[in-house]
């Protein structure tokens, strides 16, 4: 019989989170395809941001399904663009951690009602 070990590093849980140093967007930043079809709507994701205030994951949580890659493009603009300090636990370490994050990708000048999390970009 074989035995299968599976090691999973857990997420420590940060006393702050991860925060941001630079959220920049432009209008060059809407994904071409879903520019070019037309295509708007909210992608809500979580960044995985390691002690070194790197971003290694995206995990979109809502608005996967929409379509042209608009929830692709989002991480990929994230990745890309967002910098981060790191999560810092109760003695003030850095370490790994996680922040929730939400854009709503318009063509029209029309955006929700502003939550704290959610960015609005226009062309």
């Amino acid at each position: 019989m074989k035995r299968l070990l599976l090691a999973m590093t857990p997420l420590l849980l940060a006393a702050t989170p991860p925060q941001p140093t630079r959220v920049a967007m432009t209008a060059q930043d809407y994904p071409e395809a879903a520019r070019e079809a037309g295509v708007e709507g909210d992608v809500a994701f979580d960044l995985l941001i390691d002690a070194k205030g790197k971003i290694t994951g995206c995990e979109v949580t809502a608005g996967a399904d929409l379509p042209a890659g608009l929830a692709t493009g989002t991480c990929a603009v994230a990745v890309a663009r967002w910098r981060f300090a790191p999560a810092r636990d109760d003695a003030g370490t850095k370490v790994a951690g996680r922040t929730s994050h939400a854009i709503a990708w318009r063509i029209a000048r029309r955006c929700p009602p502003p939550d704290g999390k959610k960015v609005c970009v226009f062309l």
